[in-house]
C-alpha cells in the first residue's frame, strides 16, 4: 500500500502535489476502481443510496484542494443553501409540513361580555338565555376586587334584613373604590328602588347603561322603577330594548303587552 492511502477524508485538503501524483500514477485492476480519498479499491458497481442516485465523488485539485463536483453547491453563486428535499426550508423543516399556526390571542373581559351578549340576542330557549345571563353576570362580577366583592355581599344581606338604606351605604362605598363598574351601579339603583328612591335609582341606572349600554338586566330594572314611577310610556320604551337584547325574557309578549296597556289604554 502506498504511503498516504490511509489519509483521512477530512485531511484530503492537505495533500501535497507530490503525493497526488503518485495516487494517480496506480492503475486499479481490471473492473475495479481506486477511491481518490481512501487509495482502496472499489467495485465499479455503485451502491444505491437512500435516495436511488449514486453521491457524487469530489476529487482532489492540483492545489491540494478537493474540487467540487459537477452541480454541487460550490459552482453556484453565494447563497442560502437549499435543502435537498423538495419544498423544504434551509432550516431542516419536513416537505410537506405545514407551518405552525400562532394561537388565537385570547379575548378580554369585555370582549367575552361582548360576545356573550350577542349570543343572548339569539337565544332560541328561555333555558339559553337563563344560562348566558348567569354566565355575563359571572364576568361582570369577576371585574370586582376582593375588597368590593366583600361590600357588595353585605349589601345583599341588608337587602335581605329589610335595610335597604344600609345596603345603599355599602354599595356607595363599593363604587368608592370602582366607580367604574357598571354591576355596581344597577346594584345601588335596585337598592334604592327598594327605599322608594325612585328618582336616584333613574341616576344610578343612568350611569349603569352609559358604562354597558347592552346590559339587559339593567333596562329591565329601568322598566320597573319607571312603572312605579308611574311613567307608562318609558316604562314601556325601557322594556321594549330589554326585548332586543333578551328575546326570551318575555316570549309570550305578555309583560309588553300590559305595560302597553298601561302607556296607552286598552285597544278599541
Amino acid at each position: 500500500m502506498r504511503s498516504g492511502a490511509l489519509i483521512a477524508p477530512c485531511l484530503l485538503a492537505s495533500l501535497s502535489v507530490a503525493g497526488l501524483a503518485a495516487a494517480q500514477t496506480a492503475q486499479p485492476p481490471a473492473g475495479q476502481t481506486q477511491s481518490p480519498t481512501s487509495g482502496h479499491t472499489a467495485h465499479t458497481t455503485p451502491t444505491p443510496t437512500h435516495s436511488g442516485t449514486a453521491p457524487h465523488t469530489a476529487s482532489p485539485s492540483a492545489s491540494g484542494k478537493a474540487s467540487p463536483a459537477p452541480g454541487s453547491s460550490a459552482t453556484q453563486p453565494a447563497g442560502p443553501a437549499e435543502s435537498p428535499v423538495s419544498g423544504a426550508s434551509p432550516s431542516g423543516t419536513s416537505a410537506g409540513k405545514a407551518p405552525a399556526v400562532a394561537p388565537h390571542k385570547k379575548l378580554t373581559r369585555p370582549q367575552q361580555i361582548a360576545a356573550l351578549a350577542d349570543q343572548l340576542a339569539q337565544a332560541k330557549t328561555p333555558e339559553d338565555a337563563q344560562m348566558l345571563e348567569a354566565r355575563l353576570e359571572a364576568l361582570r362580577a369577576a371585574g370586582l376586587s376582593p375588597t368590593t366583592q366583600l361590600l357588595l355581599r353585605r349589601a345583599q344581606k341588608d337587602s335581605q334584613a329589610d335595610k335597604p338604606d344600609d345596603a345603599v351605604e355599602d354599595l356607595s362605598d363599593a363604587l368608592a373604590l370602582q366607580p367604574d363598574s357598571a354591576i355596581l351601579w344597577r346594584s345601588r339603583a335596585q337598592m334604592r328602588l327598594a327605599a322608594g328612591d325612585f328618582k336616584a335609582a333613574i341616576t344610578d341606572l343612568g350611569e349603569a347603561l352609559q358604562r354597558e349600554g347592552r346590559d339587559a338586566k339593567s333596562w329591565g330594572l329601568l322598566s320597573t322603577v319607571e312603572d312605579q314611577r308611574k311613567d307608562g310610556p318609558a316604562a314601556l320604551k325601557a322594556w321594549q330594548k330589554v326585548l332586543e337584547l333578551n328575546p326570551m325574557a318575555d316570549k309570550n309578549h305578555k309583560h309588553l303587552d300590559a305595560l302597553h296597556i298601561k302607556a296607552f289604554g286598552q285597544p278599541t
